[in-house]
């Protein structure tokens, strides 16, 4: 049964959180369809193991390691010197989360890689899903296996092989864009605020419970409400004045604040029975618009076009060389050669220019 709101926000209050609760699109869903919103597939036993690797992993930090790098309290990846997060998306009915949140991680690290918060990219969740875990809707995925894909086969364009949330079969013809060169699990505190700090956003999972799915803003915490499953999101910054991750989920922007949500630090076991995942990649240079490229020509053109207007010889000149109009060969000094191997060269690049070129030679 949904839990009912003025319940919900009862419980807040009574405990003396912070967090907003509303109706959401997801909210009033029955259990087993809210759990089709999620799909970290995820043992007991991984959990239990994540748990005490990272007790031990904290536990030796505190005896004796001195932080050679002081994280900063607060920092968030949409507003860092610009916005190098991309859009919401929705996963939709189908368990595809880990998908969403690997490739919402990727494709910020590719912004701030190539230092350009307006690349934008958008990369293709149905190759990594379909391709990578299969008919995976109503079982879901784990970490590894998917940045693996990642990593030996690679990241499609959305644009290849569109998403859908229903089982389809690995698309044929699609053509990886570029590949990850590694990725790690980070464990402790300090190293997630590290790597968040100076590398980007890292992909996290995290135990959903009933009340989640009601939240719309503020810091969340579990008040009430049974266990759901496991999900996996991308984690964009962290504040530590409020005590929470930040993080990018993939159910539309009209759930939570606008796709986004912060969580807790230890809730949920966000951090506590999760490991957060770095990944390492090459800025991939986006090729360069033709259009764009060669309009840093006309300016020369526009002036050789001037200069041939006041000299006969120069227009004769290239009227014969670059445009090919039938006369007697023009004796042509090497000066003027040289001009018209110029023009047919940024001709020959940006052929769009060469009639306008012509026709304006008469």
């Amino acid at each position: 049964m949904p839990i009912k709101l003025e319940t919900l926000q009862s419980q807040i209050a009574k405990k003396g959180d912070s967090w907003t609760a509303g109706e959401t699109p997801l909210s009033n869903l029955s259990a087993s369809e809210q759990a089709e919103h999620l799909g970290l597939y995820v043992s007991k036993e991984e959990i239990a193991a994540t748990e005490a690797a990272v007790k031990a992993v904290e536990s030796m930090q505190a005896t004796f390691s001195a932080e050679s790098f002081s994280a900063p309290t607060a920092i968030d990846w949409r507003n860092n010197g610009g916005d190098y997060t991309t859009s919401i998306k929705d996963q939709k009915n189908c368990g595809s989360c880990v998908s969403f949140a690997t490739l919402a991680t990727i494709e910020s690290r590719m912004n701030i890689e190539c230092k350009n918060p307006n690349l934008d990219p958008d990369y293709s969740e149905a190759f990594l899903f379909y391709c990578g875990c299969g008919s995976c809707c109503g079982t879901g995925w784990n970490f590894a296996p998917a940045l693996d894909f990642c990593k030996n086969t690679g990241v499609a364009k959305e644009s290849a092989f569109p998403y859908t949330d229903s089982n389809q079969p690995c698309k044929s013809g699609v053509i990886s864009d570029f590949k990850i060169n590694s990725w790690a699990s980070v464990l402790s505190v300090a190293d997630r605020k590290n790597v968040i700090a100076t590398k980007g956003p890292v992909i996290a999972g995290f135990e959903v419970f009933q009340d989640f799915y009601s939240y719309k803003q503020g810091v969340y915490k579990h008040v009430t409400g049974s266990s759901v499953g496991y999900h996996a999101v991308s984690v964009v910054g962290y504040d530590d004045t409020q005590k929470c991750w930040i993080c990018k989920n993939s159910w539309n922007t009209t759930w939570g604040d606008g796709g986004w949500f912060k969580i807790g630090y230890g809730e949920c076991s966000i951090d506590t029975g999760f490991a957060f995942y770095d990944v390492n990649l090459t800025c991939l240079d986006p090729k360069p618009d033709p259009a764009v490229q060669c309009q840093k020509y006309l300016p020369g053109l526009k002036n050789v076009l001037l200069a041939a207007q006041a000299n006969p010889t120069l227009r004769r000149c290239l009227r014969y060389h670059v445009c090919r109009k039938p006369s007697i060969p023009p004796i042509c000094p090497p000066q003027y050669m040289a001009i018209a191997k110029a023009v047919n060269k940024i001709l020959q690049i940006c052929p769009q220019y060469r009639k306008p070129f012509c026709n304006a030679l008469g």
